[in-house]
């Protein structure tokens, strides 16, 4: 329904007649039709980055990711007129930090950094480029994904965010130096 129509245009009656089952079963799995919206963000994209897990690259798994949100304009361009931004960022950022978070694993397996510098970076970098995924969908989904991928990997790359933990690290031991 949300390639035809906005959310605030479906109802619960128009959902249980499209499914053949009776509102009290809607009512019975969903306690409202948000509630139904967050499930279905979240199998989606649990079925997205279950595509993503033979990818060799973070370049194929951000691709297969932007291609599938892609797939799903229509719905996503809805939601984003019909729903707080904030669930359609939640679901982009479940999908990013995934990708962002065993990619950092890798690269920052010899540093001694702190889980909450970690984890600073880590949010950093995924909000940035949830950032960048919501005004694509906004602007219609335009760009081609291939040109989006390789500008975002041109400004994330390994070193810079090696370097930005190793910064961190540094800061906060010439931190401590200087209280003692």
């Amino acid at each position: 329904m949300l390639r035809q129509r906005p959310l605030n245009k479906i109802t619960v009656t128009d959902i249980a007649e499209d499914c053949s089952v009776s509102r009290m079963t809607f009512y019975y799995h969903f306690k409202d039709i948000y509630d139904l919206i967050d499930w279905t963000l979240n199998d989606n994209a649990a079925h997205i980055l279950e595509k993503c897990k033979g990818a060799d690259s973070s370049k194929q798994i951000l691709l297969t990711i932007l291609r599938s949100l892609q797939e799903k304009k229509a719905e996503l361009t809805n939601l984003m007129r019909s729903v707080q931004q904030e669930e359609i960022e939640t679901y982009l950022y479940k999908m990013i930090h995934s990708v962002m978070e065993g990619s950092l694993s890798q690269q920052s397996i010899n540093l001694s950094i702190t889980p909450e510098d970690r984890a600073f970076v880590l949010d950093f970098y995924t909000y940035a480029s949830v950032g960048l995924l919501l005004a694509w969908v906004k602007s219609g989904m335009e760009t081609d994904p291939e040109q989006l991928v390789n500008q975002l990997l041109s400004i994330i790359t390994a070193d810079r965010v090696l370097n930005d933990l190793e910064h961190l690290h540094l800061v906060h031991t010439k931190g401590s130096e200087s209280a003692t």
